[in-house]
């Protein structure tokens, strides 16, 4: 069974595209690692291009952004407003980094600039509980991340499913159909140190270096891909 994804776009790769594509061609190298025939619809969110029915795609997927999830921007307001509908609907839905952010704050959850700074680089996240959608399992993934805001605290009603040592938050769940994931499994090592050099002056030079470092040992990606397709296709809705 091949998703039809509503790729809720929040924000885009700037120069980056020219090498690596934008976002949606990021999320169809990923998720086309496990489904090449994977089916992508790109919405705007930024300038205001939002889904009229949750049920119009099978699952949604939020991408990251330079903003934060506690901003006053109009289109952040129209999307919180958006993943409570989708939420309260079941609908199938995933977020990745910004994404991860704004789905707790939309939920319930609080989202604050992390005291430990920013959090970029391979971080190994020790995954807490078993999820049958993570299959074939492990106990520990590594991804890239790139992100100063963390998710500090969870909606009431969501549960823990992995924490690194800089970000305890790294993943959580909501029922069967939200999903959050701090990390970037869309980020291949080459795109995460083009990114990082780009922002190095944002960064301690300690921060820097040892981020570089880990990109050497590559990342879990395409299990974490996997497992994004098996949880949307695990809900009730679509399991039906």
């Amino acid at each position: 069974m091949t998703v039809r994804i509503g790729l809720l776009r929040c924000d885009e790769v700037g120069d980056r595209a020219e090498r690596f594509g934008g976002y949606l061609d990021l999320y169809a190298n990923l998720l086309g690692l496990v489904d090449p025939g994977i089916d992508i619809t790109d919405f705007d969110v930024t300038a205001g291009k939002l889904p009229s029915d949750p049920t119009e795609q099978d699952a949604w997927l939020i991408s990251g952004a330079r903003a934060s999830a506690y901003d006053d921007d109009p289109w952040l307001a129209d999307l919180l407003d958006l993943i409570v509908r989708l939420h309260e609907a079941g609908a199938p839905t995933v977020g990745i980094c910004f994404g991860h952010q704004v789905l707790a704050q939309a939920l319930g959850g609080t989202v604050e600039a992390a005291d430990s700074g920013w959090g970029i680089g391979v971080h190994q996240a020790e995954v807490v509980g078993d999820h049958p959608w993570m299959n074939p399992g492990r106990g520990r993934f590594g991804i890239t991340y790139s992100h100063k805001d963390q998710v500090t605290a969870l909606p009431g009603n969501a549960t823990l499913v992995a924490s690194t040592g800089h970000c305890p938050i790294a993943a959580f769940t909501i029922g069967d159909h939200v999903l959050g994931i701090q990390g970037h499994p869309e980020f291949s090592p080459e795109f995460a140190a083009a990114v990082y050099e780009d922002r190095a002056e944002m960064y301690r030079t300690d921060v820097f270096e040892q981020a570089m470092q880990t990109l050497e040992h590559g990342t879990d990606s395409a299990y974490v891909a996997a497992w994004i397709l098996a949880f949307m296709k695990s809900t009730d809705r679509l399991a039906a």
